[in-house]
């Protein structure tokens, strides 16, 4: 095990143009489906039948085939069959869809070049080291590593959406100091990981090229890299070479499957089937001991049956008691299964096609990646919130900025100050202002897109020309504060023109054009919360410029910098909900960037560890800076996203925000969108790290809360108190915030944010939620009992490791209170359904075995028990099921306090259970005695003078079974339609049809009996009478239920 580990994580070497190629290369064949021709049924039964019911109910067939033979082993064989056909072919209809996509993807033709000659082959034939030729015509067909653009600066841009779903263009850069035409080397890299944004790696060049003797290896990193998927953008042809392929592409390692979520009524329907088991079992071993008490004093005297059978014989106990097991494993509903599977595709395809749920601006509707999940829509409590993205627009505005001891907003082309109430153009600036948006012009990563019209608009003049001209439309920020930022700088007359061999453009409207030499690039990082630029000015002196959130950046400025007052008025605008960023610099000698160079160039070279050791490279030259000023940007709240809040609140859901944001910023933006009450108790946790403190404040905050229960309290904690509570207090807080109408925490990473989510899950008590845009996202996302991802801004990424999708966070509204609210109460339906037909019909064959010596003999013939779960009952109600409304749609949106009436799992408790299970008991005795009584006298009822015999007993039974619980179905709907009573009518004419069909057969033991029996009198008396007689408590039952019983609910609800 430790060698085959060691095996995987060796470093790949790659020959460039496959010189030396290797035996059984990896394919770029890719393949997503579960099976194979062979594999298919035996995989597919061995995964149904790890359900526990299945397994029973295929125990029992067996069983079946040796004992009773009163009931046809078919019997219990063929809704078995049925059910897991179904299941097969819906598993493999969906399979063979994966395969044909598959062959389309596979048979793709793509460019190589193989011995100097392009070649057209299959895609799936790529192999590492074959050189690929890609275009803005097709996707990029594997992992590869840009060699050569015909785009300018041997780069290129791609488009990302198919990956991650960012709009935004991207640069992807030609290995430096590497040109094509060499040919020569390897690529050492490490193995494929799911990881999107790293890559390690680096080419070896052969020992000689041209005049140098081992030249030194190229740092490759994931700016080099094109990522299967992606798409050129515009008219370059780039060749590249191929990494990963296939199966271990970053796409493909990002598409497999990442955890199974169950959904909460798995548990109740799960105590249901238990329930009925066990109930089964005790009506077993009750009718096992009469029948043994029977066989003592009956059997002996009845001489003409000959010599009793051993009774108290081991095998013959067993098989007695298997003999009534087998005639009611009925009670258990195995095809309820199908059933509910059915019902989650309809509820999912009913998502997908909700008009209400669709965004017509991106084209995206609601996506449903987890559709057995769709009750729990409908059992939501506590609910983790993004900021960034999914509360706010993530659509940056460069709205002011501090620098030079003063405030000042960003108005049009000018700078107001509201200090002096002067507006000044940048030009007239002094120095200090000048060098602080110089520094935001050139400390960024933006890359300018080429123009498609060269032509200009020379009548203007300079200034207004630069400002109308495209050139901001043009910029592609993997950031958008950095957009946003650029596009500020613009307005103001300092233009950012784009990168020409490392040379950066600068124009300004008010006169001469600036230069600068980009040196390097120091990579933004989530743990770093920075970024940094080296740049050489036209008078040669290197610059070191810095931007990041301000805890980052002001630690590493001189002690004589105005640290102060800057940070007082970041938390300034913090507090008005704006996004801030620090600006610093300083100089840097010749040797002191050398000496970075040099360490920067070690550790990028590195396989194992680079990330640290570039991080510690940065840590080191990021020192001593002159902080320049601050900025901040608005991030614009989404819409309706207060009114969606407030719905979800009154309709009982916590709301948790969960950013890495500022404690002021967050703070502003949790009472901008109401998620905190302008009356609301707010208490803060920030910087605690003490046991013994945190222990005091949450003591305190317990008993604030129960003390004071009329005024709502609402927690604000930073992450470094997070992270202390987590380890050392975790129960103590989970109950505290529990406690809280709402929490808000601040500054948390990544992880942090999923071992929240995993906190609350741990109580057992609530169904979790948690929503999402950006990739940081995806580990609260699928840490939730359900994730719910938004295709915006930051990507698809959320979107695409979600249950579900949606375009924007106002649509969460109708998601949960519409959709939730009727998928919960469609499932809670049919299982409580479910569980009552089966008792009923099974009910009878109990009652029975008293009046036949308890021989364990179906009073049923074969074909009942065949059709009634398929045909008789189960279309009717499974309709109602997947349409029924308790409220219109409108209704449940008015009034989200409905949604409490469902919230764990009221409608499917032990007490509604009981009375389904007893209402089916005491139709069992109706239905029963009544047919008894019928018959037990005088059982000359057909016209003809003939008398009743044991099969018209039988059909007496099942005809009123089909009759009330087909006309059960309308008196437990709240929301019937022509198509309800089209299958109510269907189902008993089914039932009648198939009968009088099966009763010509004179093999039958049916034969000719239905032909007499609906030309007899008293047998219609008898299905009418015990029909109402079944029914009318139900009808009495719903009037006083709805008249006086129901829960108070407000009275403008009108239901249908």
């Amino acid at each position: 095990m430790k060698s085959s580990s060691a095996k995987a994580k060796e470093p790949l070497r790659i020959p460039i143009g496959n010189a030396e190629l290797r035996k059984n290369p990896p394919l770029n064949r890719v393949t997503t489906t579960k099976y194979t021709w062979l594999t298919f049924i035996p995989l597919n039964f061995y995964e149904q039948f790890r359900r526990a019911v299945y397994f029973y109910f295929l125990l029992i067939t067996i069983v079946s085939f040796f004992v009773n033979d009163t009931i046809s082993p078919l019997t219990s064989l063929l809704p078995l069959l049925f059910v897991m056909i179904v299941t097969a072919l819906k598993e493999g209809l969906e399979d063979y869809s994966r395969s044909k996509n598959d062959r389309i993807v596979n048979t793709t033709k793509v460019t190589v070049i193989r011995n100097g000659k392009e070649q057209r082959i299959n895609s799936e034939f790529i192999v590492p080291g074959d050189l690929v030729v890609a275009t803005s015509a097709s996707y990029v067909p594997c992992d590869m590593l840009l060699l050569q653009s015909s785009g300018s600066e041997n780069m290129c841009f791609v488009n990302t959406a198919n990956l991650d779903g960012e709009t935004n263009l991207k640069p992807i850069f030609g290995p430096a100091n590497y040109t094509y035409d060499m040919q020569l080397g390897y690529i050492v890299c490490e193995p494929s990981t799911p990881d999107l944004y790293t890559f390690n790696g680096r080419i070896e060049l052969a020992v000689t090229v041209g005049a140098e003797l081992n030249p030194e290896p190229i740092a490759l990193g994931i700016e080099n890299l094109l990522l299967r998927g992606v798409r050129i953008r515009g008219q370059e042809r780039v060749v590249g070479c191929a990494i990963y392929t296939g199966m271990s592409t970053k796409l493909q390692l990002n598409s497999r499957y990442t955890g199974n979520k169950s959904a909460s009524s798995e548990q109740y329907i799960n105590k249901f089937i238990i329930a009925l088991i066990v109930g089964m079992i005790v009506v077993v071993f009750i009718l096992y001991l009469i029948e043994r008490q029977k066989e003592a004093n009956v059997y002996p005297a009845i001489h003409y049956l000959g010599p009793p059978p051993d009774y108290n014989a081991i095998l013959q106990i067993f098989e007695d008691f298997l003999s009534l097991l087998i005639l009611f494993n009925y009670m258990v509903p195995i095809s309820m299964y199908m059933n509910i599977e059915l019902y989650r595709v309809f509820g999912a395809l009913f998502m997908k096609s909700d008009l209400s749920l669709y965004d017509e601006e991106t084209d995206q509707p609601c996506g449903v990646n987890a559709s057995n999940l769709n009750e729990d829509l409908g059992q939501i409590n506590i609910l983790f919130s993004d900021k960034t993205g999914t509360l706010t627009k993530n659509q940056m505005i460069f709205l002011k900025c501090y620098v030079g001891g003063r405030n000042y907003h960003l108005q049009n082309t000018q700078l107001y100050s509201p200090d002096t109430d002067e507006s000044h153009e940048l030009d007239t600036m002094d120095a200090e202002v000048m060098n602080f948006f110089e520094a935001l012009s050139v400390c960024h990563t933006v890359e300018v897109m080429a123009s498609c019209n060269e032509k200009s608009a020379e009548t203007q003049s300079e200034h207004d020309n630069l400002i109308t001209t495209d050139i901001i439309d043009r910029y592609q920020a993997s950031s958008p504060d950095e957009k946003a930022i650029l596009e500020g700088c613009a307005r103001l007359g300092l233009i950012y023109k784009g990168t020409d061999n490392n040379t950066m453009h600068l124009s300004r409207s008010f006169g001469g054009d600036l230069q600068y030499e980009r040196l390097h690039v120091l990579e933004f990082s989530s743990e770093r919360k920075r970024m940094s630029i080296i740049v050489r000015d036209e008078s040669g002196q290197i610059w070191l410029y810095t931007k990041g959130a301000e805890a980052s950046v002001l630690p590493r400025c001189k002690k004589t910098s105005p640290i102060a007052q800057t940070d007082v008025q970041i938390t300034e605008y913090a507090k008005e909900g704006l996004r801030t960023l620090a600006v610093a610099s300083r100089t840097l000698t010749e040797e002191e960037y050398a000496t970075f160079l040099a360490s920067c160039k070690n550790a990028n070279i590195q396989l194992s560890d680079r990330k640290k050791l570039i991080e510690e490279c940065y840590e080191s030259i990021e020192l001593e800076l002159e902080l320049l000023g601050a900025t901040a940007l608005e991030d614009a709240l989404q819409d309706d996203v207060d009114k969606t809040l407030i719905a979800l609140q009154e309709a009982g859901l916590k709301i948790w925000i969960l950013t890495g944001d500022k404690v002021e910023t967050a703070l502003s933006i949790g009472m901008a969108c109401k998620q905190i009450p302008q009356v609301a108790e707010v208490h803060f946790l920030i910087n605690i790290t003490e046991p013994e403190e945190l222990q005091r404040r949450l003591n305190q905050l317990e008993l604030g809360i129960a003390s004071n229960t009329s005024t709502p309290t609402c927690l604000v904690i930073d992450g470094i108190t997070v992270s202390a509570l987590l380890s050392q207090l975790p129960d103590q807080f989970a109950v505290v915030a529990l406690n809280c109408k709402a929490v808000l925490c601040c500054r948390l990473s990544p992880l942090q944010k999923s071992e929240i989510v995993m906190l609350i899950k741990k109580s057992g008590k609530h169904i979790t939620a948690a929503i999402g845009d950006g990739a940081n996202d995806v580990s609260m996302i699928q840490e939730a009992h359900i994730g719910i991802g938004i295709s915006g801004v930051e990507g698809r990424q959320a979107a695409r490791s979600a249950d579900y999708s949606i375009a924007k966070f106002s649509m969460l509204q109708r998601l949960l209170l519409v959709h939730g609210h009727y998928n919960t109460e469609r499932l809670a339906f049919m299982v409580l359904f479910y569980c009552y037909k089966n008792i009923i019909i099974t009910g009878c064959m109990a009652l029975f075995q008293v009046y036949d010596l308890y021989s364990a003999t179906s009073v049923y013939n074969e074909l009942y028990l065949w059709l009634f779960d398929i045909i008789y009952i189960s279309f009717s109600f499974t309709y109602l099921a997947m349409s029924d409304k308790h409220y219109s749609e409108n209704t449940l949106l008015r009034f989200p306090t409905l949604y409490k009436a469902i919230a764990h799992n009221k409608l499917s408790s032990w007490k509604t259970f009981t009375i389904w299970i007893l209402n089916g008991v005491v139709q069992t005795f109706i239905i029963f005695y009544f047919a008894f009584a019928v018959l037990n006298d005088n059982n000359v009822v057909f016209n003809g003078g003939q008398t009743a015999d044991f099969s018209t007993f039988g059909t007496m039974l099942i005809m009123v079974l089909v009759i009330v619980g087909n006309l059960k179905v309308l008196l437990v709907s709240h929301y019937m339609s022509y198509l309800n009573f089209a299958f109510i009518i269907a189902s008993i004419f089914a039932f009648m049809l198939s009968t009088y069909l099966y009763n010509l057969d004179s093999s039958s033991t049916l034969y000719h009996v239905y032909n007499m029996f609906l030309s007899s009198l008293p047998m219609w008396l008898y299905i009418i009478i015990c029909t109402v007689a079944c029914l009318l408590p139900d009808f009495v039952m719903k009037a006083v239920n709805d008249m006086f019983l129901d829960p108070p609910v407000p009275k403008e609800i009108s239901k249908f």
